[in-house]
């Protein structure tokens, strides 16, 4: 019996040495803290929970317009030469202001022969009005009223076209009837906006229609999607879209991961370049973003009323196999309990050095019969303020939904209040931080 009491010990302190040593599971601490100057060193970016229609939606894809009357391009009537240019690619120009000054034989020989028609019909005016008076008298022959008339109608013509031509040239009329040649014709902007492209350089011959300066006025911006044929029935006038640029993810990040909103105004109704979709315009309503005509898009059209929770995809992380976002917790201006707005959304309640059993407090059936805090009722009124000196986090587990245009649906574990403020750059960061942090202490303390 003890020869087999002592293989047995044996066998067993074997096993416990080849058994591997467990790995105490790491404690998931949910409630982080920076300081302003932590905060202000990472690049992490606040922004709040909204409600979308990203379920009853249509995903469709183009690029950003502007109307025809809203783009110009300017040139010359005449070949001339350029003998200057007044602005620049990018800058902005108002109508009726000065692009270049051109000069040309030609343009001095039409307005000679505006001066010269326009002396000849004074004289065919004279003579068609006496012919006139001798006819109306019968005093005159009618043949050579009729001679008069006409070459009194063929001059008429003639100074108009020519009056007509030196306007397009922008040529003051009454400088010249004085007699006062230019030896130079401005080109002047049609429409205000910025210059786009520029085809001239000074010296250079400036050939008639021929553009020699892009003008976009960027004011009246729209959105021009791409619809097909399967889709093409649920498209409406005055539903709502809302679309990112394509190519550029950080323009997004930039407007705290807010998507670029707009109304559809206008609906094609015939297929674009044979394929099998049409064209649908939108209005863009919040116009502070600086965009770009021929800029590329990704949208989705509101086809329903079903909004849903969302946040920016960025916003939600995943640890330990579940989904979490952070919430900025609010502060009070509360002097009984200083710190306990810090300790609203504290998981561990022992973390709290306010209120170490506040986790019973919290779930008291009513809350004003609560012993250790008898007037927690009137301190739930306190006006609630964002901490500038610290940051409280707090992670929140979610669940998951449809994922589109940098926006994801999201569903609380818990309550979370609808106004609250959330990271939607930079969650990993605390992630790390919470982890590296081990036990941390509340409320900074």
């Amino acid at each position: 019996m003890l020869s087999v009491l002592t293989i047995t010990a044996c066998n067993s302190n074997k096993t416990e040495e080849n058994k591997p040593a467990e790995i105490p599971k790491e404690e998931l601490v949910t409630f982080v803290e920076l300081t302003k100057e932590q905060f202000e060193a990472v690049d992490i970016k606040l922004g709040k929970i909204e409600k979308q229609n990203i379920k009853t939606s249509i995903k469709a894809s183009g690029h950003l317009e502007v109307p025809p009357q809203n783009k110009a391009e300017v040139s010359t009537f005449i070949g001339a030469v350029v003998k200057s240019i007044a602005v620049l690619e990018g800058s902005k120009v108002q109508k009726g202001q000065t692009l270049a000054v051109l000069e040309h034989p030609d343009f001095i020989k039409l307005q000679e022969e505006y001066i010269t028609a326009k002396s000849n019909f004074s004289f065919l005016e004279q003579e068609f009005l006496r012919q006139k008076e001798l006819h109306e008298q019968n005093a005159g022959t009618g043949k050579i009223f009729q001679k008069a008339e006409s070459e009194y109608n063929s001059g008429k013509a003639k100074l108009n076209s020519l009056e007509s031509q030196l306007k397009i040239l922008s040529v003051n009329l009454n400088e010249l009837a004085k007699g006062n040649i230019s030896s130079s014709m401005v080109l002047t902007a049609p429409i205000s906006g910025y210059i786009g492209r520029i085809n001239a350089n000074t010296g250079a011959y400036a050939e008639p229609n021929k553009m020699l300066f892009e003008i976009i006025d960027n004011s009246k911006i729209h959105c021009d999607l791409l619809v097909y044929e399967k889709d093409i029935f649920k498209v409406k006038v005055g539903q709502k879209i809302h679309f990112v640029i394509t190519n550029m993810p950080e323009h997004q990040g930039e407007h705290d991961g807010k998507s670029i909103e707009g109304e559809i105004f206008g609906i094609n109704k015939s297929f674009e370049d044979n394929s099998k979709a049409i064209s649908v315009h939108a209005i863009i309503k919040n116009e502070n973003h600086e965009l770009i005509p021929g800029m590329y898009v990704s949208a989705f059209i509101d086809i329903g009323e079903n909004k849903t929770t969302v946040v920016p995809s960025e916003a939600v992380f995943t640890t330990d196999g579940k989904e979490f976002i952070f919430v900025r917790n609010k502060m009070t201006g509360c002097t009984k309990h200083p710190l306990c707005a810090a300790h609203e959304f504290c998981a561990p309640s022992e973390n709290c050095p306010e209120h170490p059993d506040c986790e019973q407090h919290e779930h008291s059936p009513l809350k004003e019969e609560c012993k250790k805090h008898p007037d927690c009722e009137a301190h739930e009124k306190c006006k609630e303020v964002q901490s500038e000196e610290a940051f409280y986090f707090t992670m929140k587990e979610v669940k998951k939904g449809v994922s589109n245009l940098g926006y994801t649906e999201v569903s609380f574990i818990d309550d979370v209040p609808e106004d609250a403020t959330i990271i939607t750059k930079g969650a990993f960061y605390l992630l790390s931080k919470s982890k590296t942090s081990g036990q941390m202490d509340a409320c900074g303390q």
